[in-house]
């Protein structure tokens, strides 16, 4: 059977300084977004013209974790390697694929209290460009 897919169960999130943030529930990875910008001249018809910027702005990994009142909360200004880890899709690698770059937490969403419903903490996870991310996808071993 040809491979088409995968979850993301299996994948995991590691921050080399703060540690631990619990059992991570889901994770938004990053959107890449170079910004476009306009060059259209008084003659432009039709559709408009635009050429590439000059930087991507590296996104941030939006991560929910089930609470944790026995761990610290982690809060922001730490610049530290985030590697995100995903599982492997096709049976034929071996190799995670990852994304890696260092980043700091910008914002910690504590949970919502509530009967029958799991305390999640809300971690938003911003790449500072410095180094990374870099995605580098699984393979053979």
């Amino acid at each position: 059977m040809a491979y088409v897919g995968d979850t993301g169960q299996g994948g995991t999130l590691t921050l080399e300084t703060t540690g631990a943030v619990g059992c991570i529930r889901n994770m938004q990875l990053p959107e890449w977004v170079m910004e476009k910008i306009e060059a259209n001249c008084l003659e432009t018809v039709g559709f408009g013209r635009y050429v590439p910027g000059d930087l991507t702005d590296p996104g941030d990994i939006v991560a929910e974790a089930v609470f944790d009142a026995s761990l610290v909360i982690p809060t922001g200004g730490v610049v530290e390697t985030v590697t995100v880890q995903l599982p492997i899709g096709d049976p034929a690698n071996t190799v995670n694929a990852t994304l890696a770059g260092t980043a700091f937490i910008s914002s910690s969403q504590l949970p919502n209290m509530a009967t029958n419903e799991l305390m999640v903490l809300g971690l938003t996870i911003s790449f500072d460009g410095d180094t990374g991310p870099t995605y580098t996808p699984e393979a053979p071993t």
